[in-house]
């Protein structure tokens, strides 16, 4: 694919917990539809998921302090 490719499967995994979730347990069936080559694949499914959940975590709360000032 391309690093667009994976840059959209982890930016997904980060504003989507359940498809966090999936991509941690099952990552060959997250990556269904995405035309990965298999370094990509490895890369995806060796990546720190602790990490990423912080990310995630720390995405999710800028995102709910910038609403709240929004609104």
């Amino acid at each position: 694919m391309s690093k667009k490719g994976v840059t959209v499967v982890v930016g997904r995994a980060a504003v989507d917990s359940n498809y966090r979730e999936l991509l941690k347990d099952r990552p060959l069936e997250a990556m269904e539809g995405y035309d990965f080559i298999l370094s990509e694949k490895q890369a995806i499914a060796g990546m720190d998921y602790n990490q990423l959940e912080k990310f995630a975590s720390n995405l999710n709360h800028r995102l709910r302090h910038w609403f709240v000032a929004w609104s």
